[in-house]
């Protein structure tokens, strides 16, 4: 084989190459949709309406939601200019007191299914 025969090769070659590249991704992203969609098969349902339900109540829970900053524990550090910062900010005990108020008002509006 000659220069421009090889060079033909090669630039043939590289078109193969991203052809395959191209549906080597196209499949790989439909692996994953179909295995998005058997994952959510045993998923319960839940409508729109329901789920901007939910949103809202999580939104709203959130938002009102006041930190208590003697609850949490601080660790703080003094800066090179003498300025004191919060190096470490622990609000797990807060944390739970969100999380209870958010289920709290999830229990409001929807309720547990009974297992049969």
């Amino acid at each position: 084989m000659d220069k421009v025969q090889l060079e033909n090769r090669v630039k043939e070659l590289t078109v193969l190459i991203e052809e395959a590249s191209s549906n080597v991704k196209n499949l790989v992203d439909e692996q994953a949709a179909f295995t998005k969609r058997l994952d959510d098969l045993n998923k319960p349902k839940l409508s729109h309406a329901q789920m901007d339900e939910i949103q809202y109540i999580v939104e709203s829970a959130c938002e009102t939601f006041d930190i208590n900053v003697s609850e949490c524990d601080l660790e703080l550090e003094l800066d090179y200019d003498n300025r004191v910062s919060v190096n470490h900010l622990d609000w797990s005990r807060c944390q739970e007191e969100l999380t209870q108020r958010i289920m709290d008002r999830l229990e409001k509006v929807f309720a547990v299914a009974e297992e049969e």
